[in-house]
């Protein structure tokens, strides 16, 4: 069997990083190496640890998400950046991937979807949903004119 995929949590909500970590306990490609509540134990901790992926909620105290995003990928450019939200849409998802954030799922949806994207970004796929899509390409528009 290959190694687990290591991944370290980062978020202010303790019941939803506690439950996520029981629910990503019991796979066996899945290891939870470490919960955070801010991003600048995060960046503390990427640096330490050197997790494979890091989930990490949009908006983290002490260091926002976004330098959050910056420093872990400044400093470990092959670490993978899963970032959630409970705000449908959030807005700062699109800023999150121009920071090197690899997709964006929203937390209220179901633990399987989760799972499965933890494992495609872990395995160097990207992550958008629709809304997020849609965002990117405005984007892209905005700055071609």
């Amino acid at each position: 069997m290959s190694q687990p995929i290591r991944i370290l949590i980062a978020d202010s909500d303790t019941d939803f990083a506690t439950n996520l970590q029981q629910t990503l306990g019991c796979r066996e490609d899945l290891q939870v190496v470490e919960i955070v509540r801010d991003g600048m134990g995060a960046v503390d901790r990427c640096k330490e640890l050197c997790p494979d992926l890091v989930l990490m909620d949009l908006h983290l105290p002490v260091l926002d998400s976004i330098k959050t995003i910056q420093q872990i990928v400044a400093y470990n450019e092959r670490v993978r950046i899963l970032t959630t939200s409970a705000i449908p849409g959030d807005r700062y998802a699109l800023e999150a991937v121009k920071a090197g954030a690899c997709g964006y799922v929203e937390k209220n949806g179901d633990e399987e979807t989760l799972v499965d994207t933890i494992r495609q970004v872990a395995s160097g796929d990207v992550s958008l949903n629709p809304a997020l899509a849609v965002s990117i390409l405005e984007e892209f528009h905005r700055i071609a004119e």
